[in-house]
């Protein structure tokens, strides 16, 4: 029976390993994303456009983070040249830079339209941003080239 499950789970693990991999990186991506927003804002209030201007400077981290935590430990991506790597990371920031566009329109309508409070307006945000973001990064960013592919 230990058996059976021991081959189960590496089964499963080797099918998942990436997506598996994408949540926990994408977890403590948010996890940054959302700590920086809730200690950035309490220190901005009063300031117009607070809520903004702690939503970018946590997405700014987050996004650095998230581009070697990605790289690195979910997609294994080997680049093969400056040019190489220079195309992944301008892709990379590229494609953040639009789930960063669709985060701020969210959360304007968010507190603004459906007066939803600035803190909790960021929870339902953070599912979706992430969401996003693996199928950029899948489609996007870090193809395997094609002989790879065809290898899986």
């Amino acid at each position: 029976m230990r058996e059976k499950l021991t081959e189960l789970w590496t089964k499963q693990w080797t099918k998942h390993e990436e997506i598996i991999r994408y949540i926990i990186v994408g977890g403590l991506t948010t996890g940054l994303n959302a700590a920086i927003y809730w200690i950035t804002l309490p220190l901005l209030r009063g300031i117009p456009g607070d809520y903004h201007i702690a939503n970018t400077i946590a997405f700014v981290i987050a996004v650095i983070f998230a581009y070697f935590a990605n790289k690195k430990a979910v997609f294994r991506s080997q680049t093969s040249g400056r040019l190489d790597a220079a195309r992944e990371a301008g892709s990379f920031f590229l494609m953040r830079l639009i789930s960063y566009g669709v985060e701020v329109g969210l959360l304007e309508l968010l507190v603004k339209r459906w007066h939803v409070d600035e803190m909790l307006a960021k929870i339902p945000l953070m599912v979706i941003i992430v969401a996003l973001n693996y199928v950029f990064s899948k489609l996007f960013i870090f193809r395997k080239p094609k002989a790879c592919k065809e290898e899986l």
